[in-house]
């Protein structure tokens, strides 16, 4: 049996309110973050850093003199072209990036004491 070497994340047809809801979204590992650095989320897409207060920042909220620049503003009409809106991303990228951040969205089992 060959090799997986990307996992396809099929894409909503519309362009998500904020980079949390995106299936693009991962957060950087603590060995890759620089000392200091407010950057703990990353667009898997791009692989743009990007802050846990700006991946919570709807565009609908903004106006026009004060809107959203999002890393794939630019790219997401390319990627609805994509067959089947699928994006594929290495599985290295994903093991590393994304699967840590969609754990971070389970439910947490709480034990009391």
């Amino acid at each position: 049996m060959p090799k997986r070497n990307f996992v396809s994340i099929q894409l909503p047809a519309v362009q998500p309110d904020c980079c949390a809801d995106c299936p693009l979204c991962g957060l950087v590992p603590n060995h890759l973050k620089p000392k200091g650095s407010f950057e703990t989320h990353v667009c898997t897409a791009t692989m743009e850093a990007l802050t846990r207060r700006f991946i919570r920042v709807r565009a609908s909220q903004r106006d026009s003199h004060h809107p959203l620049h999002r890393p794939c503003d630019d790219r997401w009409d390319a990627w609805m072209q994509l067959p089947g809106r699928k994006f594929n991303i290495s599985t290295q990228i994903y093991s590393e990036l994304r699967f840590p951040y969609e754990q971070t969205l389970q439910l947490q089992i709480r034990f009391h004491k």
